[in-house]
């Protein structure tokens, strides 16, 4: 067996991968506790930027993408930082289809996709707890949710 990657110091380096396997992006997702949002936070926001230094850039990604059943999410979209933990989306307004949506977990697949332009968001368990969103952030916000349900993009 070969060793653990380390970074130099002795410490483990980056092991993390997103999951591509459809049958382990299906998990049921627990309610996620108070203490265990920055460490959740912190290894979804290596890999999001793992992910872009190996050309794969993305704006959000949900727990279960690294193997983690909780619900929570994190969205990069320009200079928005938005957590999602325990959120959930209760109202949605003008459908429209989405051109050319994308997923992490499934490199190289973009669809259409039936979404809604604007979302009202509530039970957030961090800082927005309930806000509307809009546009693009309204589009990764309800696909980032999905993950957290079972949808993914190719059920879509």
């Amino acid at each position: 067996m070969p060793p653990l990657p380390c970074n130099g110091m002795g410490f483990l380096a980056h092991i993390f991968m997103i999951i591509t396997n459809p049958d382990l992006l299906r998990p049921i997702c627990d309610l996620v506790l108070l203490e265990e949002v920055e460490p959740i936070i912190k290894k979804l926001e290596i890999e999001l930027e793992q992910s872009a230094k190996r050309g794969f850039p993305g704006v959000g990604l949900a727990a279960p993408q690294i193997g983690i059943s909780k619900s929570i999410a994190i969205i990069r979209v320009g200079n928005i930082k938005l957590n999602l933990v325990n959120a959930k989306i209760i109202k949605q307004y003008y459908e429209f289809e989405f051109d050319g949506e994308g997923c992490l977990s499934f490199p190289g697949l973009y669809k259409k996709t039936n979404r809604f332009k604007e979302i009202v968001v509530e039970s957030n368990l961090v800082e927005p707890h309930t806000f509307i969103a809009t546009d693009f952030l309204a589009v990764v916000i309800q696909h980032e949710t999905e993950h957290l349900n079972q949808i993914l993009l190719m059920d879509k």
